[in-house]
């Protein structure tokens, strides 16, 4: 994989997470890849910590985690390609409960937003939805034409709908990968769905290196935030 801003290759093929971070010069230093490996590593050695400590200790994590065939199959027909373009209100919004997403808290106070114009919405969704498209092109249409789409819930959307292609960004995997130091660099105008691009790189990555699928690395990220008595 290329480096987006100075097109070296990082990490033999795999994505280097923030290896290409520009010093405080703006331009790439001969050893920033090395630095952002060693970096690497050791955000790989926590989070493979607290993941061996969840599955083992915590009752929490291993629950969430058994819910992901049952979120999925019940929302993945929900958000296919022939079902939006008749999706309900009361579907959306009923994705965005936690009690039924099982994984995502907050995303029904923007239901009534979302939910407001359902023409737009399916409009957007299937635009979204629509593989044949360019993905940033995709993302940037839904938010930007469907009041109250935000990062959390057009990303849940897609995960949803390929839970194996699509990782969610929301302020705790924000949060989380910013503290690990593997946060991607954007370029001064990047579009938000060019940014997506390139975090989802990042996730499929950490996903890859752990072992683990995209839903079990997003229930890693509430439990780094908020770790489990005795970690």
């Amino acid at each position: 994989v290329l480096c987006l801003q100075c097109e070296n290759f990082a990490l033999g093929d795999k994505v280097a997470y923030s290896s290409c971070v520009p010093n405080a010069l703006g331009n790439h230093g001969k050893g920033d890849h090395a630095m952002a490996e060693g970096s690497n590593q050791l955000a790989l050695e926590r989070l493979r910590g607290l993941l061996a400590y969840c599955r083992s200790k915590s009752e929490a994590f291993q629950a969430m985690n058994a819910s992901e065939d049952e979120v999925i199959a019940a929302y993945q027909p929900v958000f296919s390609p022939e079902h939006v373009k008749e999706l309900k209100a009361e579907e959306v919004k009923g994705f965005l409960l936690f009690e039924n997403n099982k994984h995502w808290t907050g995303l029904h106070r923007q239901g009534g937003n979302i939910c407001s114009n359902m023409r737009a919405l399916r409009k957007a969704l299937a635009v979204l939805l629509d593989e044949s498209v360019d993905l940033a092109s995709r993302l940037n249409t839904a938010v930007d034409s469907v009041r109250g789409m935000g990062k959390g819930i057009v990303t849940a959307i897609l995960f949803v709908a390929n839970p194996g292609k699509y990782g969610v960004w929301n302020n705790k995997s924000e949060t989380v990968m910013n503290e690990l130091g593997i946060w991607p660099s954007f370029g001064r105008g990047t579009s938000f769905g060019e940014k997506y691009v390139q975090v989802n790189e990042v996730l499929l990555q950490l996903a890859e290196d752990l072992e683990i699928d995209l839903w079990t690395l997003d229930s890693l990220w509430h439990f780094f935030l908020f770790p489990p008595e005795g970690y």
